[in-house]
């Protein structure tokens, strides 16, 4: 109750106040009385007073370039680079994107397990949800870029449509803090279909409305997958998924980022199935490298766990960091 009412308080009471107890310090030190007549102003800040104190004080007077080059700039935020230049512009460290584990329909039949592997970690694919999908995903990262500080977030996200007969749409809401849910976060939405020979295509916008403050932005992207049937997917490398996209916002270069560059990156990414419940991939952001797994551990729970190492190369950020990603999805 104490913390809400402080925050009530104006912000020219707090400078009023310091003004005053700035006013009784220098007062006490020249021997003057705790508390001065009104009388008795005038003379205690004359310029002859003042000049007198702050030359007792060791004062040292500094320009305004000396103070801006003495002060830390707080407002410089961190980029790409691991030593950061002058004049470079302000890159915040990435939100974990929420891609829900386990929410993009991918199996053509029903099989034993109640969900499949994920395909990608932090990268879009030709996937998505029809309608009557639901999911819910949350996503963590050890640490965010140029930082020691970890960082997670929320994802929920839904299907309309039917990708096989037409288009299917799938609407997320990312929650970038989960301490307030209804302050920061974005609304992403994917348009995606089925094609012939085992390919998807979709296309869609990461952070197309955002609210509050959040640190990734927009990114338009479009995205191919194309699924590579081997054998029964309940033998042992039964399957591999190749995605290749383009994209604007986070999936543009660190040189780009660095320059202001409004341009396209290019990501990508190789999933192979290596047991039923399990697939190991590889992707290429558009910024650095990320690789992990994708298991689902129980058969009657569609239930995905991906754990994953991303800035691997060292291309971005300041050093290989742990990330994981878990979701929950059903059909209704």
């Amino acid at each position: 109750m104490l913390g809400k009412s402080i925050n009530w308080i104006p912000v020219k009471f707090f400078i009023a106040v310091a003004i005053a107890l700035s006013a009784t310090e220098i007062a006490c030190s020249q021997g003057k009385p705790e508390f001065i007549p009104a009388g008795s102003i005038e003379e205690l800040n004359s310029p002859s007073e003042t000049e007198k104190f702050l030359k007792n004080q060791n004062f040292v007077p500094l320009f305004v370039s000396q103070i801006e080059e003495l002060a830390p700039d707080t407002n410089r935020g961190q980029n790409l680079r691991r030593r950061p230049i002058e004049q470079e512009q302000e890159f915040k460290p990435r939100t974990v994107p929420i891609i829900i584990p386990g929410l993009d329909e991918i199996e053509e039949k029903p099989t034993p397990y109640k969900a499949s592997p994920n395909i990608s970690i932090i990268t879009p694919s030709g996937y998505g949800a029809d309608w009557g999908r639901v999911g819910i995903g949350i996503g963590f990262q050890q640490r965010t870029r140029f930082t020691d500080s970890s960082d997670g977030g929320l994802g929920i996200g839904f299907g309309l449509g039917d990708s096989r007969k037409y288009v299917g749409v799938q609407v997320g809401l990312s929650i970038t803090d989960l301490s307030s849910p209804f302050n920061d976060g974005r609304l992403n939405l994917k348009i995606h279909r089925r094609l012939p020979y085992d390919f998807s295509i979709a296309a869609g916008v990461q952070g197309g409305i955002t609210y509050g403050i959040t640190d990734a932005g927009s990114s338009i992207y479009g995205v191919v997958t194309k699924r590579f049937s081997l054998q029964d997917v309940s033998k042992p490398f039964s399957e591999i998924y190749t995605s290749a996209g383009v994209g604007g916002g986070q999936f543009r270069s660190e040189s780009d980022i660095n320059n202001g560059i409004n341009s396209v990156g290019v990501f990508g990414s190789v999933a192979v199935r290596v047991l039923e419940p399990v697939s190991v991939i590889t992707e290429w952001s558009g910024q650095d490298l990320t690789v992990g797994i994708s298991f689902v551990p129980f058969k009657n729970l569609p239930f995905v766990i991906v754990p994953a190492i991303t800035d691997i190369t060292g291309s971005a950020g300041d050093g290989a960091r742990f990330i994981l990603g878990a979701g929950y999805s059903f059909s209704f």
